[in-house]
Order: C-alpha cells, then structure tokens, then sequence
C-alpha cells in the first residue's frame, strides 16, 4: 500500500511517500524552487517522490494531507469576525488566497496530480502526534505537541499506547505560545516562521530583567496552560504581530538593520527564559496527568533546543523523543503514518495492537530520506564548470577531508540522500574543526550570518558523555534538538597542541551547544537499501572518528550547506555555486574532492 503525505500552504511545504507503513522517501518544497520556508502546492517533491519510488500517481492507494482545510477557514473567519472592523484591511487582502487553494485543497490535489483515488484530511495537531509518536521507539508515551496553530489547536496532550492516539486536554487560538515567541522575534527584527532561532541564540548575550513585564501580556496557569492578553497583540487583525499597547510597554522596535543593543539582548533572554517555564510546567503537567515515562513532542516550538534540555533536569520523564522535521514538513509525515494505519486494519491485530511484523513504522533512525546523485552525475557537473578535482577511494576521501579538518580548513560536505527537516546531519553540512574559536568567526562569515549565532557540534555517540552535560552516559541525539552545557572540565582541558577549550567554537557564552550525536545507522534505519544511488551510510561517522583519531577531539562544528536566505543545498550545482561563491576551502562530493584554483 503506498500513501502519498502532503503539507503545503503555510510553510515548509513537503511531500512523503509511504509503502507498507514504512517511510520511503521525504523532501521539502523548498529544495528543489530554491524558495525559502516555501509554502506553495509540493508539486516538484511530489514528482521526486514518485520518480524515487519508480511509481506513478495511480499507484497511490491513498493521498494525506496533513490538516483540515475547512476547519482552519472556519478559525480564519471567526477570527474576521471576533476582530472585525480592525481586521477589515487584512481580510480584504487574505480573502481571495483563503477562497482559492488554500480552501480547496481537494480540488488542487486532483487537478496537480491527476489523482482520482482517495483523499484524507488529518486534523494538523494529530499530524504532529502521529509524526513524534510513530516515529518514536515507544510503544507506550505522553505526547505534546506545541505550535502557531493548527485549525484551531496551538497545544495539544495526548497520550498513546499499542499504536493508538488519544487527546487528553488542548488550548485554541489565538493562545499559542509559538505565535507569543514569533511576536517578540518580529518585535526584534526578525523574520516570522523563519529567524526564531536568532532570538534563541541572542538570549544568551541577555538577563531575563523583562521578565514580569512579560507575564503582563500572558497569564499562566500552575498547569502551564495560558492566555494570551490580546491587547498587546494584533496577529489577528493585521500583518504586524504586536499591538501599540506592546510598544508602550517595551519601547520602540527593532528594524532590521539596528544594532542589537543590550534592551534587545534582555528581551530576547526573558522572551528565551518564560518560554522554557511555561514548556516545562505544561511537561510536568502532562507526567503528573499520565505517569508515563516517555515523552515524544512536536510541533514549531519543539525546535526549541535550549526548552529541550531541561526536559531530563526540570521533569520525571525519564526517555524523550523529538522528532527532526518536527514543523510542517514532518507534519506530512505523521499525516501519512496515520492514514497507513486508518486504511491498513488488516495489517493490525484484532485489539489494534501492532503486531511485531506488521510492517508499520515503529522508529525512525535517521531522516536521509530525499534527493542523492550518482558520481557520473556529480562529474558532468563538474566538467561543466571546469573544476580542479580529484576521485577518491572512500578511505581516501575520509583521510583526505579529516586531514583538512584537522588542519583547520572549512569544507562543503555533500554526499548521500538529502535530510528531511531544518538541519543539516551530516549530508549537506558546512563542516569544520570545533576549536579554536575563530572557527565559528569564520564560517559566520562564509555563511553571511551575524556573529552572535552559534553552531552545533557533531559528535561520536559513545563520547558524548564526556564532553556535555547530558542525563545519562550515552544520551542519544541524533536529530540536533538539545542543547546541553558544554562540561566544565573542558575549558582546562590541554589539547595535543596548545591549551584551551576543545569545543570552543561550537559553545555558546552561555556554556551550552547544540548537540547531534552520530553513530553507524542501525539495521532498522530508514534509508532506502535499494537505491542505486545510496552511498555508505556510515561516511559521516568514519569521518569523524578520522578525526578523532589525529585530532583527540571526537567531535566537530556542523552547519548547513547554505548561504544567507536560500534553502539547503539539493544538487551537485547548487553545492558547487555555493562553493565558488565562498571561501570553503575544499568540497567534498560524492567521491570527488574539489578543490581551489
């Protein structure tokens, strides 16, 4: 049975494909009309995934989509009417979107895609449920999800067992605190559902001294449950997020180009600091209402991985899992998974508990998920823009590139199937050394980003323990979600050559990182064993314990392949333009190593 997931519309547009409840295939929108955050129709993805599978639209058994589109105009209306005549403007402006596709999703998926079978609507917060649990190695768990908003849910609890979901207690709209945190970014200068993460990163160079003006403008519950005073937003009636009322009560905001002074840096750290209370009251809520000891979460506000480190440290949950996509994108995901199982009875026992073989997805290893190309085309690529390179064994191209991280060069990483998800995990990475810390000064600017914004580090699984703070000795990571405090220790560490930290370039000042942990996928990875086009899954893990053995340090900076504003890299060009455009000193694609004129 194949089930195509679709999201679209809002951001981060992707397309899933499902056969036999097991995950395929996954790519964004965005990746292939180099759009970023897209949010048009993912008709390219689609065709990719199709073309992946070597299937056509007919053999689709059923098309997700990953919220109801109804229900949300319904929510978009009432909300009109509740703001009416302010949001007079605003509703002359959206109207004919909300009335053309946005409304009439069945009809677009027909007329895109030719489809004639059988389409079904996932309410959007159950997508993200099923995306975080079905992904998950639980069987058993407390599940939140945590967003902007759905149709009408911003925050959900439920709790699944033996396959089946069940919600507990919910908040609607507009009381979100994803839409309270993308108020205050906007406030700051940046852009909404795409620079929250530049909030989180300023937070640190802050003190939380707004703190009490900022439970003026939401009121929370010993639960964690809150409502937002809505005179000091305006989301709802117009395009600017917060009201006069906000200004009045924090000062003029911040354009674009203004520097960040030292009240925008406080803000940011209260805005960081309230959010991460309210995050763990509602978890501590949820353990206290389920006494279950897994908890799987999703949703926009997930991506929050300085919330997420605390959730060992500040709750009684004793396992966690956060999904990598766990926007939109995987939204379509979990959309997919859910309908598998909906339309799939006979692959289920007589209670609807997933017998061992059923052939549903139980865990989801790694997200290598999208596009990969062959060495023969890498090379046309190559030839076409008359490049100095070099074809290597592969234990000559991990000797080579830990050799040139080892000696401090910065170089593009391209190789395998692209990630589903925001972050690059060691296909379509940016990679350095992780000391000293001008590393981190030097890839800022290759990537045109401010100087204040960290990195992440990638290390070797069986390592992490010693160098962060994390709950127990070989916590398991491998999406980039937490951010842990680097260990103490390590800033007297004595390295082979010279003294100092060792992580220096990926530790915030605020002593903490943002960790991806890396090991051999397991036999029950994701990754498609029968594509042509796979390359060994293994490859980021043997470089890094190449490094490891040269260096001492079994860790190094990982960062996107991207430059300011545009997606990740998708194809061999695009990582070669990018090359050319920057001063990476080597890229390493496919089996070739590109280097410098």
């Amino acid at each position: 049975m194949y089930i195509l997931g679709i999201s679209a519309y809002y951001h981060d547009s992707a397309a899933v494909l499902v056969k036999d409840g097991k995950v395929i295939c996954a790519i964004e929108e965005e990746r292939f009309t180099r759009i970023k955050h897209d949010n048009s129709f993912p008709s390219q993805a689609v065709e990719w995934c199709l073309a992946e599978a070597q299937i056509s639209i007919n053999d689709i058994d059923s098309i997700s989509y990953y919220e109801k589109p109804l229900l949300k105009f319904e929510r978009t209306l009432d909300m009109f009417i509740q703001t009416w005549p302010r949001s007079l403007i605003s509703f002359v402006q959206n109207m004919p979107e909300l009335l053309g596709e946005k409304l009439s999703v069945e009809h677009t998926i027909r007329k895109k895609l030719a489809y004639k079978g059988k389409i079904v609507f996932t309410p959007h917060h159950l997508s993200h449920a099923a995306a975080a649990y079905y992904s998950s190695p639980f069987s058993s768990t407390a599940i939140l999800t945590i967003d902007g908003v759905g149709e009408y849910q911003t925050t959900a609890l439920w709790r699944a067992k033996d396959g089946k979901i069940k919600l507990i207690k919910d908040i609607h709209f507009p009381h979100s605190l994803g839409l309270f945190y993308s108020t205050c970014a906007a406030y700051l200068g940046f852009k909404v559902n795409e620079d929250e993460y530049k909030l989180m990163g300023l937070a640190a160079y802050g003190k939380p001294v707004y703190l009490n003006k900022l439970k003026k403008i939401i009121d929370i519950k010993n639960d964690g449950s809150f409502q937002l005073n809505m005179n000091y937003f305006s989301f709802r009636e117009n395009g600017q997020m917060w009201s006069k009322q906000f200004e009045t009560l924090f000062g003029k905001p911040r354009l674009t180009q203004d520097k960040l002074t030292q009240r925008y840096r406080d803000i940011a750290k209260s805005v960081q600091t309230l959010t991460e209370q309210i995050y763990i009251r509602i978890l501590n809520h949820l353990y206290e209402i389920t006494r279950e000891e897994n908890i799987c979460i999703s949703g926009g506000v997930a991506l929050n991985a300085l919330a997420n480190g605390f959730i060992h440290s500040q709750t009684q949950f004793k396992n966690s899992h956060i999904f990598g996509p766990s926007g939109d994108s995987g939204a379509a995901l979990g959309s997919a998974l859910y309908s598998y199982r909906a339309l799939a009875p006979q692959s289920l026992g007589r209670s609807g508990v997933i017998p061992a073989k059923a052939g549903i997805q139980t865990k989801i290893s790694a997200l290598s998920l999208g596009s990969s190309y062959s060495n023969s085309e890498i090379e046309i690529v190559l030839k076409k823009y008359n490049l100095k390179y070099k074809k290597l064994s592969e234990k000559a191209l991990i000797a080579s590139a830990s050799q040139a991280l080892n000696e401090g060069k910065i170089i593009g990483w391209f190789q395998g199937r692209c990630e589903l998800g925001p972050r690059a995990l060691g296909n379509r990475s940016i990679l350095c050394r992780p000391s000293p810390r001008s590393m981190k000064t030097k890839v800022n600017i290759i990537k045109i980003r401010e100087q204040f914004r960290p990195f992440a580090g990638s290390i070797l699984q069986n390592h992490v323990h010693e160098y962060f703070e994390v709950p127990e000795k070989n916590f398991y990571a491998p999406f980039m979600n937490y951010c842990f405090m680097v260990k103490k220790t390590l800033l007297r560490t004595r390295l082979r050559k010279g003294k100092g930290n060792p992580l220096a370039a990926i530790t915030h000042v605020d002593g903490t990182c943002r960790i991806q942990t890396v090991s051999p996928y397991p036999a029950d990875s994701t990754n498609l064993t029968n594509s042509t086009n796979s390359t060994n899954s293994d490859l980021y893990f043997k470089l890094i314990s190449e490094f490891y053995r040269l260096s001492g340090i079994p860790c190094i900076l990982n960062t996107s392949f991207n430059l300011k504003g545009e997606p990740i890299v998708e194809s061999p060009e695009q990582a070669i333009k990018d090359f050319r455009n920057t001063k990476l000193d080597v890229l390493f694609i496919g089996s070739f190593a590109v280097y410098r004129e």
